[in-house]
């Protein structure tokens, strides 16, 4: 396809919404115009509502219940040379892990925000080789399961640089792959010392017999001058011991070991996961007092796939993340309050009545590892990291994709 008017990337998908709403298909091609150098242009998008509720346990705690939902619309913009522009506007209150948004506010108006704006560049090297570059703010390219929430929140975007290579010897039913990222954490127009995080992941994959494969990762996750200032985070999680200026007490370096077992029962897919974490850094500081806290791990498996309509599924996870296993605020968000410090069990079942609809309940039945202890030499402990907080959750949740 050739257009002729460049714009501005947000403004092209806005555009491309309104025009697709308002034009017959046979116009389309003809009212969106853009720069020559687009090759196709692909839009979508997903909306989910949820009712969201905690009960929780403890000294100053109280029970919670919210209507939510979220929204996220974007497009992919093929241009020359194996380039590819993507971009996703989100609702949510701008926090690094969530685009939820709650009923409130008596109706006000709520904002949107830039979930995604980055350029991935896949070139071709060779035939058996899957290659990918990006750069901007992406969606994260470490490969990661279900499992993998005990480190990283699947809402979490990262703004940096990230690659990804994958090379399949098909003789051997074998593929190895890297993937790497390297994430501003934080910039301060004040400080000399930006906060960055570096990951390094390689892992195989193995088909096994009776249509089974396997694979497994290992990684490295290292961030830099974490304990120089706090990362400007929109939202500070439970877990993670502080100092005085908000900044993380301990150091991180945290290896992680994630696998994946995928089988079936007669049509049934089977899909055993695990991670285990350890901050091998956490020791190596003179803020630290109290516990090691420095281990994590989640397992279970799911049952099924609620993907194509009529399908369904179920799932169990066992979820344990001491204080200081890896960094609170980018850890999943929905166990208990989000974060670390935190024991307990996940469940839930959904199926798929249409291709492009998803109904789902989900239930947490959690507990704090920690109840009180010293959290940095001289601090006060502060709340986060200092109550009997124990919280069930229940999460109904209608999605459709478009």
């Amino acid at each position: 396809m050739r257009y002729s008017v460049s714009m501005k990337p947000t403004h092209t998908a806005l555009l491309g919404l309104l025009v697709l709403m308002a034009v017959p298909a046979s116009a389309q091609l003809d009212k969106l115009k853009l720069s020559d150098a687009v090759q196709s242009i692909k839009f979508g998008g997903d909306l989910r509502l949820r009712d969201d509720v905690s009960a929780k346990r403890g000294a100053g705690q109280n029970n919670r219940g919210r209507l939510r939902y979220r929204l996220r619309f974007g497009s992919e913009i093929e241009l020359p040379d194996n380039l590819t522009a993507i971009i996703r506007l989100g609702s949510g209150t701008g926090e690094q892990v969530s685009t939820n948004q709650s009923y409130d506010n008596l109706s006000s108006q709520k904002a949107i925000w830039i979930d995604l704006a980055g350029l991935r560049w896949k070139p071709a090297i060779h035939d058996d080789a899957t290659t990918a570059l990006n750069a901007g703010r992406m969606i994260n390219p470490l490969w990661r399961t279900y499992s993998s929430d005990v480190v990283w929140d699947d809402d979490f975007n990262p703004e940096g640089f990230g690659e990804s290579i994958e090379w399949v010897f098909a003789d051997a039913g074998l593929s190895v792959f890297c993937n790497g990222l390297q994430s501003v954490a934080d910039e301060d127009s004040n400080s000399g010392k930006n906060q960055w995080v570096f990951s390094q992941q390689f892992g195989v994959e193995k088909t096994l017999l009776l249509d089974s494969r396997l694979r497994i990762a290992g990684a490295y996750h290292k961030w830099s001058d974490e304990n120089h200032s706090s990362f400007g985070q929109t939202t500070i999680q439970d877990g993670n011991r502080r100092l005085a200026n908000g900044s993380l007490a301990a150091k991180f370096g945290v290896g992680e070991v994630t696998g994946q077992l995928t089988s079936w029962i007669g049509k049934v897919p089977l899909n055993f996961q695990a991670t285990l974490i350890r901050n091998f850094r956490q020791a190596h500081n003179d803020y630290i007092q109290g516990p090691v806290g420095r281990d994590g791990y989640q397992a279970g498996l799911i049952v099924g796939a609620a993907k194509a309509k009529g399908s369904w599924e179920v799932g169990y996870f066992k979820k344990y993340s001491q204080i200081d296993a890896t960094v609170a605020d980018v850890a999943d968000s929905d166990f208990g309050d989000g974060g670390t410090n935190r024991v307990g069990h996940i469940a839930w079942i959904a199926y798929a009545p249409r291709d492009w609809m998803l109904l789902k309940v989900k239930g947490f039945v959690t507990d704090a590892l920690d109840r009180s202890f010293p959290t940095v030499a001289g601090v006060t402990p502060t709340a986060t990291t200092n109550l009997d907080k124990a919280i069930n959750r229940l999460q109904v949740d209608m999605s459709i994709k478009f």
